[in-house]
């Protein structure tokens, strides 16, 4: 029985308490719809999580539609490495200007996905013991540890918007960690947020209980498309959580692992991950992907022939000065004529129908390089020259601070339009500054300076959830 995702949606706002209006406190919701009777209906549920993220709150990106699109072309659209162009149709403005507020639909929007698929989650997980024998029990293992590491991925993203800082140990406010399903009760469970440190231990526990349910069951099965989580996508799941929250050792330990079952890949490989809309068995560049459904189009805000956003002048210089996989045409493209005259350089990894790339070998190989930079490890430098090679780039000598400089820029070229650049600046400098500004500097942008002071870099819980969940408390400026 597949759960119609209406349904899963109302659900998900049920069971956290975040409804735009009031519902009478004895309504009982239907239940036949949540109801896991078979283990088909569990296989279903799984399936249903995995299709939430194929949301245009989530990974999804329609061109001109201003949706969230959260993790995907919105933290791009953000940051300092896409400008918005002339072509503009003003869609993501209140966004890349980073003047929302509470009652912004967009920050709603990403504020409820996740924990739509958490609902999903939950409820396979309350039924899922049972199948933990006989025939099913290897299955059911890993239909386990999947949903595990779905339901730590999707709070762990909701933390990185919503959750002042990253502090490992921090007692600011993250996000409700939400680990129960009752529809019985849909109002019983109105969650006060967590602290950033409990969303931490949360997380982390859930990863390692999803590694325990691998092993016990053996890892996902026919998963050639990567498609689907696995043990060595646990890990790099793990070693971002540990990126963020600034546990080197724990980075290193964790990338090892994914690297010694998944390592980079060349030049060609890394190309080739961008060049088709769904690919029947990825290069070892690609740990897990959302497919497409012949509607995902996760970068079309800043990627493909008629972005909103181009990408900035001395972006496209650092990318032509590097050279190699990066000037490739399946990559990025230059000198493309543009409004106004403007010759603009565009990302072209999501030109189109694509998967969109969630883990891939390549940032696993830079978290490492910078991790072991930052614990003096005398190796950092060759992980930098190892990914540099593998993309056909020139190698360097750095050291100290110009290795951590260079690492970090990597990281920028790298990961160019797949949605890292505006999280990387919270966690560092929180500073915005563009010189493309203005319709001098064809650009629709007119925000341009944003400060580390700003209230923006943490988004604000939506308006309409802290009306009907007390529980919850708002974010500072908002």
């Amino acid at each position: 029985m597949k759960m119609n995702k209406p349904f899963l949606l109302l659900m998900a706002l049920l069971l956290t308490g975040f409804m735009a209006c009031k519902k009478p406190l004895d309504t009982v919701p239907d239940t036949s719809l949540t109801e896991l009777k078979t283990f088909d209906d569990v296989r279903n549920a799984l399936r249903g999580a995995y299709d939430g993220f194929q949301s245009n709150n989530y990974y999804g990106n329609p061109g001109a539609s201003g949706s969230p699109s959260g993790w995907s072309g919105l933290p791009e659209l953000m940051g300092d490495d896409f400008v918005e162009a002339l072509e503009s149709l003003g869609n993501w403005n209140i966004m890349s200007e980073m003047i929302y507020a509470s009652d912004n639909g967009q920050a709603a929007g990403i504020f409820v996905q996740p924990y739509e698929i958490i609902s999903r989650v939950n409820n396979l997980l309350k039924y899922i013991d049972k199948y933990e024998t006989g025939s099913t029990a290897a299955e059911a293992k890993q239909i386990k540890a999947q949903a595990l590491a779905i339901r730590a991925h999707a709070h762990f993203d909701l933390m990185r918007y919503f959750a002042p800082d990253f502090g490992r140990n921090s007692t600011a406010l993250g996000v409700p960690y939400v680990t129960v399903f009752d529809p019985q009760k849909p109002f019983a469970n109105l969650p006060a947020r967590n602290t950033v440190k409990e969303n931490y231990d949360a997380v982390l526990k859930d990863f390692a209980d999803a590694l325990v349910a691998f092993r016990d069951g053996g890892n996902t099965a026919d998963n050639t498309t990567r498609n689907y989580i696995d043990s060595v996508v646990v890990y790099a799941m793990r070693a971002r959580v540990n990126y963020y929250a600034s546990q080197w050792t724990a980075v290193i330990s964790d990338a090892n692992v994914a690297l010694g079952l998944r390592p980079v890949g060349t030049s060609a490989n890394y190309v080739s991950a961008f060049s088709v809309a769904g690919e029947a068995a990825p290069s070892s560049e690609v740990y897990w992907a959302i497919p497409s459904d012949n509607a995902l189009r996760p970068g079309a805000a800043v990627s493909g022939a008629s972005p909103n956003y181009r990408v900035t002048a001395a972006m496209s210089a650092v990318l032509q000065s590097q050279g190699g996989a990066y000037i490739n045409t399946g990559v990025n493209r230059f000198n493309q004529a543009g409004l106004g005259g403007i010759q603009r350089t565009l990302c072209w990894k999501y030109p189109g129908i694509r998967s969109f790339k969630v883990f891939r070998a390549g940032e696993l190989v830079l978290m490492r390089a910078e991790a072991k930079q930052r614990t003096s490890d005398a190796t950092a430098l060759d992980d930098l020259n190892l990914l540099r090679t593998n993309r056909g780039v020139a190698t360097g000598a750095e050291a100290g601070t110009a290795l951590l400089d260079a690492i970090l820029l990597q990281r920028r070229v790298e990961l160019l339009g797949e949605g890292h650049r505006w999280f990387d600046l919270r966690r560092t400098t929180k500073t915005i500054i563009r010189t493309e500004c203005g319709v001098a500097g064809g650009s629709r942008a007119s925000n341009c300076n944003i400060s580390p002071t700003s209230r923006s870099w943490t988004f604000p819980i939506p308006f309409n959830e802290i009306k009907v969940n007390p529980n919850l408390v708002q974010n500072q400026g908002y």
